[in-house]
């Protein structure tokens, strides 16, 4: 069977090594996302995506989708009938490759009307520190895919996303009601703890995918913002 990889883009841009390939195996072709060189995700297991943007409901609203990966959490949400999208996204060359279409759900994401992409940091914004130009909150839902997880971090700077301080922050960019949907390479019991003493409401979602001889168990942790949590919002 004919099988080879091609590479799209890449890019150092940003300080570090992020590609855009494509992996042809027969008849069937996958996209695949590479950071530093580490598999990050691909187009044929899109489960956890979804799951994330399936966190906010049947009625999504207007969201602020923190990484724009390979799309499918934005082209879902959008789907579902988002009214609007902000997408914050750290590499300036993903937000490139997007808008030339370099792949499908890419192209469908980047050049949907109610989609906008922004070049930033979402950790920083959500923290308070800098705004981004052009990006104005508060939102219905948030979506934060920007990290591995509290206990499997790629920037350690964003270590402070995951405590109980960072998702209060966080939890103040959302209109009264919204909700926050937060994924993650694998459950953490202290990040749960600290997500229901918030709000005891919240859910963890386990998330199975398998990828050849391994599976692996994401988490999609959801929160809601407490009707008296009144942060003022970006």
């Amino acid at each position: 069977m004919h099988e080879e990889t091609i590479t799209l883009a890449r890019s150092e841009a940003d300080g570090y090594e992020i590609a855009l390939r494509q992996r042809i195996i027969g008849e069937t072709t996958t996209d695949e996302l590479i950071i530093n060189g580490v598999f990050a995700m691909d187009s044929m297991r899109t489960k956890s995506e979804i799951a994330l943007g399936e966190a906010l409901g049947d009625q999504p609203g207007r969201v602020l989708v923190g990484g724009l990966g390979l799309g499918f959490t934005c082209e879902y949400l959008l789907d579902q009938g988002a009214t609007h999208i902000d997408v914050i996204e750290l590499s300036s060359a993903l937000i490139e490759w997007a808008e030339a279409g370099l792949t499908p759900t890419l192209d469908k994401v980047a050049h949907d009307s109610r989609v906008e992409l922004h070049h930033g940091d979402a950790g920083m914004l959500l923290a308070g520190q800098p705004a981004i130009p052009g990006l104005f909150g508060p939102w219905d839902g948030i979506c934060l895919d920007i990290d591995n997880g509290p206990e499997f971090l790629i920037h350690e700077n964003n270590a402070k996303l995951y405590t109980r301080e960072g998702i209060t922050a966080c939890l103040g960019h959302l209109n009264q009601g919204g909700k926050m949907a937060i994924w993650s390479q694998g459950p953490s019991k202290e990040f749960w703890l600290d997500l229901t003493s918030i709000d005891p409401e919240s859910t963890e979602r386990l998330i199975m995918v398998d990828r050849g001889n391994r599976r692996a168990d994401y988490a999609i942790y959801t929160i809601n913002k407490p009707q008296d949590g009144d942060t003022e919002p970006v």
